[in-house]
């Protein structure tokens, strides 16, 4: 009978916790852009509670289920839960004023003068000792970095991919007893609760990683972040190679400024080996539907997660330039300077560093965001060496980088944009100007 007792107390003291994790849980709002620069309003909900009704301009529109809860097969060994409903209504493009339950969602600006660029932002967990602080803010900082950079007050925010890295069971103090898996739990966590105050902020673009291929967190990526309608069909539900790894890209214009091209890589190898023909292909088509993009605007931005205008640094192997089926898909395309025509700057990640580069020639600037979180590269050398190559043919003219936890804040005046890195407390490290009227493209920096 003593026994029954003990059970029942653990139950009830498990079933209080439950219920006051459930009180304590505010559901994630957040507003996103998608082709054509549609915005789309989110929210993610306990199961059983109906999609709320916000307040558009004194409107009352309902919003629909994007996607309801369930349990999704993982891999042979787990299954990935999401209990969680995902809503979501895309808003008016005259839409001045949007709430939520009394409380404003941020919505397009109509003068685009403060972005945020962000990327790589999830706390390292991976068997088998790859395992990052995630309890110390100084270790895994998102929350400060997000709590930073909303207090810039940005118009915009861009993820430029890798918001999930809780993949495995945690073996190390420094993040015991954390979520880990693909599933909401996980997401939870490495995402949405850390990044909440930027969420708040301002609208986002959502570019996709290869931390959320469909072998890893795509299923994750659909439910939450894809700017486009849910499909069940085209959400990490097949074999691979998974065709959902390789979507259309899609333009987002800014108000009275370039146009965003966002691009996804997520499919693309992080290994050099020898050419995958079929990925190339699918690469070599994506490119060239992003060069009609490109074609329909005086000036773009090209935003995706692997680097093609980059280069990282290891100390044992040297460096690292090479974007393995992406410059080879480009390679084949032969546009005029490596990238299609129009396009001003390159916004990246997946090497983990801040870096900006200007290169010889009329190509364009390349900015590497992948310092938002998760753990850093080593240093690079103070120096690099003469006439590096990033790709073939394309040669650095100058290089600047940091190996510390940050963000940029891009800030427009009048017809030129600033660039400013970032430490985690919005503090600037480098204040760097960009010319990006006429190639060839340049850039001013001082410390």
């Amino acid at each position: 009978m003593r026994q029954w007792g003990w059970i029942t107390a653990a139950m009830a003291l498990l079933l209080a916790c439950a219920i006051r994790q459930a009180a304590a849980f505010e559901p994630p709002a957040y507003v996103l852009l998608g082709p054509e620069g549609r915005a789309i309003a989110r929210i993610l909900l306990p199961p059983g509670n109906p999609c709320p009704v916000l307040d558009v301009d004194g409107r009352p529109l309902p919003m629909q289920v994007r996607v309801g809860p369930e349990t999704q097969p993982e891999d042979v060994a787990r299954s990935a839960p999401f209990p969680v409903t995902t809503c979501e209504l895309d808003l008016p493009a005259t839409a001045r004023r949007v709430q939520l339950g009394g409380k404003p969602l941020p919505r397009p600006s109509p003068v685009v003068q403060r972005i945020v660029v962000l990327g790589d932002t999830g706390c390292r967990m991976k068997w088998p000792a790859s395992f990052q602080d995630c309890d110390d803010a100084s270790r895994w900082p998102l929350a400060r970095i997000a709590a930073s950079a909303a207090a810039d007050r940005p118009d915009l925010v861009i993820h430029v991919g890798d918001y999930h890295y809780r993949e495995s069971r945690c073996r190390a103090a420094g993040c015991a007893d954390s979520p880990y898996g693909y599933g909401w739990e996980a997401w939870h966590t490495d995402f949405f609760e850390p990044a909440r105050p930027l969420l708040q902020a301002a609208p986002w673009v959502m570019v996709r990683g290869n931390h959320e291929a469909c072998a890893r967190a795509g299923q994750g990526w659909f439910r939450f972040l894809d700017a486009r309608r849910y499909d069940p069909a085209h959400a990490c539900r097949g074999e691979a190679p998974y065709e959902e790894d390789f979507t259309e890209p899609f333009a987002v214009p800014l108000a009275s400024g370039p146009q965003l091209i966002v691009f996804d890589s997520s499919g693309a190898s992080e290994r050099n080996d020898a050419p995958n023909v079929a990925a190339t292909a699918r690469y070599v088509r994506r490119f060239s539907e992003a060069a009609g993009l490109a074609a329909q605007a005086p000036s773009s931005w090209l935003v995706l997660h692997h680097p093609v205008l980059g280069y990282g640094y290891r100390p044992l192997a040297g460096y690292v330039r090479d974007a393995g089926v992406l410059t080879e898909a480009l390679s084949q395309l032969r546009f005029p300077d490596f990238l299609p025509a129009g396009i001003q700057m390159v916004l990246q990640g997946h090497i983990h560093t801040f870096e900006l580069n200007q290169f010889q020639g009329n190509y364009p600037v390349s900015l590497l965001a992948g310092f938002g979180g998760s753990t850093l590269e080593d240093e690079f050398p103070p120096t690099v060496p003469a006439q590096l190559h990033v790709v073939p043919g394309v040669t650095l003219a100058q290089t600047f980088s940091t190996q510390q936890f940050g963000y940029v804040l891009l800030e427009r005046e009048e017809n030129r944009w600033t660039l400013y890195e970032k430490d985690t407390e919005g503090r600037v490290r480098r204040r760097c100007v960009l010319d990006l009227q006429h190639p060839p493209y340049g850039v001013t920096c001082a410390p």
